[in-house]
């Protein structure tokens, strides 16, 4: 099926309801389904041999209604990021070859040299850009195409090196989008946010989701903690899609009982104990979930948040997703046991553009590799030990930082840590912590030692703690590890 039909059918049925507000801007269902298929007529009508598209912006109404105009057409949209660097851009676009690009005026400059004989199309803020002119010219006349076997290519975020980028179909989507409703009881979804760029695909998934169930989708062309509590205060029943970060901007500003919000879900990182205590506290009465996954493997596992004994946990996996964590050997292990993270559900990904063999490398008998190191208590319940590219070796033992990060994030003193390794003459790596403090007050390396003593084994101990003033995020709001080593390494010369 057409991912795009059940949208347009909405149409039909409540034409007049507000699929997305955007600021001022109301969008109802009949105005999207008109738009959506101007855009699908056009595109059909220089269908070429390629039937891709790329989408190079920020949050606004016209790339909701070109990713979808594109995929009622029967084309797959390419997503660029803007705080890629030129280099990405022009190597992505290079891979994808687009038969048209859609973007920001003042993004436009990033595709040229080159790349400038590729035809644009641009959105406009301050008069009518060419997006519009071209649109008005189109009829609403398009029929939903077969749906191509491949809904969009979605990149990784690129802070550790070039961006990849992964394939994802209808079928996954909507598999996606039931394991979802039934997980965080969505039945009765009203109105949705998920306040982070669309580039990155939870808020755009959202977008789709909450469209495919009639319901009415806040958009912000960035986040803004000020902006998010705004639009709740204004909404009953706001389902919001957040990362941890963004929780912890929203709890600085939120007042206990001042804010409803139906459901607070949150992924993208591991959300503290800590911060899932205050959010219950402040935001009484609402549901609160996380859960885990990946652009490749779709959703993993879910957990009630209120279940609060099982706060530190990333729980059970979703309807229809099975887990297996393996050794070194590809031999399962029992509960307790740290393993990697294996996953094998409908909802995977369909393999990585252009790169047949790191989509082979990526998959072994059937089981999609995540990457992640994990174990499972007796209730099979998961808990995350660290991710395999982040592991530091010291004295020939392994640490994930991950595992010292969640302890460290529960001293109140602490407002952002991330554990990196320190080359060392001796060791190989040093555990060593960089911290933003919380109101500036900092505490000795000996006091951390001591408030994580009996919850970290000694190796895992920091030995050296780094003071720093802020730090880097990526556009999805997970920190920069890569950006954040390599600002330290500059500085410490």
């Amino acid at each position: 099926m057409n991912l795009a039909m059940p949208i347009l059918n909405r149409a039909n049925e409540e034409p007049e309801r507000i699929a997305i507000s955007h600021g001022q801007n109301r969008l109802t269902y009949s105005q999207l389904a008109e738009r959506i298929r101007r855009i699908a007529h056009g595109l059909q009508d220089r269908r070429s041999a390629s039937d891709r598209i790329a989408i190079l912006s920020r949050n606004r109404l016209e790339y909701a209604e070109v990713f979808l105009g594109a995929v009622y057409a029967g084309f797959v949209p390419v997503l660029l990021d803007p705080k890629w660097s030129l280099s990405d851009i022009h190597r992505v676009i290079d891979q994808c070859q687009p038969n048209l690009i859609f973007c920001e005026e003042d993004l436009s400059a990033m595709i040229a040299g080159e790349h400038s004989h590729y035809e644009r199309l641009l959105f406009s803020n301050e008069q009518q850009g060419s997006f519009d002119v071209w649109l008005a010219a189109c009829k609403p006349e398009a029929i939903a195409a077969q749906p191509n076997e491949t809904l969009f290519i979605g990149y990784t975020s690129g802070t550790t090196g070039v961006p990849k980028g992964f394939m994802r179909s209808h079928r996954s989507w909507i598999l996606s989008f039931q394991a979802s409703k039934r997980a965080f009881r969505l039945d009765k979804l009203e109105q949705a946010m998920a306040p982070g760029p669309f580039v990155h695909s939870l808020s755009l998934f959202v977008l789709v989701q909450t469209l495919f169930n009639g319901a009415t989708f806040h958009m912000l062309p960035e986040f803004d903690a000020a902006e998010v509590m705004k639009v709740c205060d204004s909404v009953t029943g706001m389902t919001l899609f957040v990362v941890p970060s963004m929780i912890d901007s929203l709890l600085r500003l939120a007042q206990p009982g001042t804010t409803s919000i139906q459901a607070l879900i949150s992924s993208g990182g591991q959300w503290s104990s800590a911060s899932k205590r205050r959010c219950g506290q402040v935001f009484a009465g609402t549901k609160l979930y996380e859960y885990y996954g990946s652009s490749e493997a779709s959703y993993i596992s879910y957990l009630d948040a209120s279940n609060k004994e099982k706060l530190g946990s990333l729980g059970k996996p979703f309807d229809g997703v099975d887990i297996t964590i393996r050794d070194e050997q590809f031999q399962e292990v029992p509960a307790g046991t740290i393993g990697q993270v294996y996953v094998r559900s409908e909802m995977v990904f369909s393999g990585y553009y252009l790169l047949p063999d790191e989509t082979e490398n990526v998959f072994r008998d059937g089981w999609l590799k995540t990457g992640d190191y994990m174990y499972t208590d007796n209730d099979h319940y998961l808990y995350l030990a660290g991710r395999t590219h982040n592991m530091i070796k010291t004295g020939g033992l392994k640490v994930f930082p991950e595992e010292v990060e969640a302890v460290l994030r529960q001293i109140p003193n602490v407002r952002e840590v991330m554990v990196v390794g320190k080359p060392h003459a001796y060791w190989g790596e040093q555990v060593t912590a960089m911290i933003q403090w919380r109101g500036g007050q900092a505490l000795s390396l000996d006091e951390i030692k001591r408030l994580c003593d009996g919850q970290l084994a000694k190796h895992k101990l920091p030995k050296e703690l780094i003071s720093v003033d802020k730090f880097i995020y990526t556009s999805s709001g997970k920190v920069a590890r890569q950006a954040m080593k390599d600002d330290w390494e500059r500085v410490m010369g």
